[in-house]
């Protein structure tokens, strides 16, 4: 059976949970080793990444990923922060990163769900539009 890299932040995270604060450099040591014989170092970041979403949701945090054309200012972000705090109904972590094909807007992800206020998604669907 292949692990993906939610499945080990899954194994590691309730690992740790049961792990005495002194044996916790052991059980890390041991899971490289494990991802090293599974050949799945290169997993490292996302197992990383999910890790860190997993640690979030324990503290009531929830992680929403926003996509823009352009940084962010800190007016703006204030602002979505706000906004997604009261949708989401708790304490939100924002991961910021940078996409110049949106051409401007913002895409923003949070668990399964998808806001594509992006440039480039109204000019896609303009295009289908005038195709049709």
């Amino acid at each position: 059976m292949k692990f993906g890299a939610k499945d080990y932040a899954k194994a590691l995270m309730e690992t740790l949970e049961l792990t005495a604060p002194n044996n916790e450099s052991q059980v890390l040591d041991n899971f490289v080793k494990v991802l090293a014989e599974n050949n799945d170092l290169r997993l490292f970041s996302e197992i990383s990444d999910e890790f860190h979403k997993f640690e979030l949701a324990r503290k009531g945090i929830k992680q929403v990923e926003i996509t823009s054309a352009h940084p962010i200012n800190h007016e703006n972000e204030k602002q979505i922060l706000e906004e997604l705090n009261k949708l989401a109904k708790q304490k939100v972590e924002i991961k910021k990163s940078i996409d110049e094909n949106l051409v401007g807007g913002v895409v923003i992800r949070m668990d399964d769900q998808l806001l594509d206020a992006s440039v480039k998604n109204d000019l896609e669907q303009l295009k289908q539009e005038l195709i049709q």
